[in-house]
């Protein structure tokens, strides 16, 4: 008897510790019975009037009604602003090459108020296999890997239902998230999507706000102090870990000229001396005041920052003073808008031993996991 309460005891113990690392997923089936098939629109540019597209074998051009209207071999030429009508291209290789980048699944030109649109239409998954390294470097530890590829498929299906009546969900940038076609994929990267297919994040029952950002220089910051809105499950937090990875501190010196050059809009003169006028609690400034020769004015630092560029300022967590020579100094922490997760970050958190679900509840506070499912 005791040797059995024993080995009761024991399993007891070790199911207590399983349960608590696992982390529980949910199901989530969006509204619209056909969304698990409907593919990512990325937006790759606005239509010449010499369009070309590449592949090995049969190209396949359709019309709205899916009619074959046209076949051509290895090589299409166009003049796409003359369409009235869209059009799709599809491979017999399931690869399109356009501006030298190869791309899955097909291209749609369409004609909207007079530009052609020119959109990549390519499964959730598969899109998932050129963002993740066109984000992060695919020699990454896996955990990290995984982490990126959750929190971008989470991004691009929020995307996708919130853009439902625009003409596509995300572009090739950091505007939405870097996308650089077949060229970019790796096998470690794919292997990451693979592990976590389907897997986003979800807030009362909704795939959340996964931002994410190059390195939070010690903090992740507020959204409200970026965009102006506070969001419950992307609350500051401590980032320790940004500090073993790169973009962490940096330094710049501004010659005057392109100071004068890109702040010429706020009419204040000829720049005297720029001076940080208030911080956030996370220590990233909040307003800037830009003193000139007729005049001063304050501007918020992340205007401020688009102004200047955010390669010269990779973050507005910094610090700037004037030099005897004009010039002016900037020193800094971090690379990008601090909010959601940092991905030097979860780079040093994975080294350290952390799984991707730890990593990505450290940055998105109150989540849950969920499975995309066919409603």
């Amino acid at each position: 008897m005791k040797i059995q309460k024993s080995i009761l005891f024991i399993c007891l113990v070790i199911l207590g510790q399983i349960g608590c690392a696992s982390v529980m997923v949910t199901n989530w089936a969006p509204e619209e019975s056909n969304f698990k098939s409907k593919p990512v629109r990325v937006f790759l540019g606005y239509a010449t009037d010499e369009e070309t597209f590449k592949s090995t074998g049969e190209i396949i051009v359709r019309d709205a009604n899916d009619l074959i209207i046209k076949k051509a071999y290895d090589f299409l030429s166009l003049n796409a602003t003359a369409l009235k009508a869209p059009i799709s291209i599809q491979s017999g290789s399931h690869f399109l090459e356009y501006k030298g980048v190869s791309y899955r699944g097909s291209v749609l030109l369409k004609p909207v108020d007079g530009k052609v649109y020119i959109i990549n239409l390519v499964p959730i998954e598969e899109y998932l296999l050129s963002v993740v390294p066109s984000e992060v470097s695919a020699s990454w530890p896996k955990e990290a890997l995984k982490a990126q590829a959750v929190c971008a498929r989470t991004y691009v299906v929020r995307e996708m239902l919130n853009r439902k009546k625009q003409e596509f969900d995300v572009d090739t940038s950091t505007n939405t998230q870097v996308y650089k076609g077949k060229n970019k994929e790796h096998r470690n990267t794919t292997e990451a999507v693979f592990e976590t297919e389907g897997l986003i994040l979800i807030h009362k029952g909704q795939p959340i706000q996964s931002f994410f950002h190059s390195n939070a220089g010690g903090y992740t910051e507020d959204p409200i102090n970026v965009w102006g809105s506070p969001v419950e499950y992307l609350k500051p937090v401590p980032s320790e870990y940004d500090k073993d990875g790169d973009q962490y501190s940096w330094e710049e010196k501004w010659k005057p000229d392109y100071v004068n050059t890109n702040l010429q809009y706020l009419g204040v003169g000829e720049i005297q001396d720029i001076i940080v006028s208030s911080r956030f609690p996370s220590s990233r400034v909040n307003e800037m005041e830009i003193i000139g020769s007729s005049g001063s004015k304050k501007i918020k630092a992340t205007e401020f920052r688009k102004k200047i560029g955010a390669t010269k300022l990779r973050s507005t967590r910094f610090g700037i003073r004037k030099e005897e020579s004009g010039d002016y100094f900037v020193k800094g922490l971090g690379s990008g808008h601090g909010v959601g997760m940092s991905q030097w970050g979860s780079f040093a958190m994975a080294k350290s031993q952390f799984n991707h679900k730890e990593i990505l509840q450290h940055y998105f506070k109150g989540i849950e996991f969920a499975r995309i499912v066919a409603r």
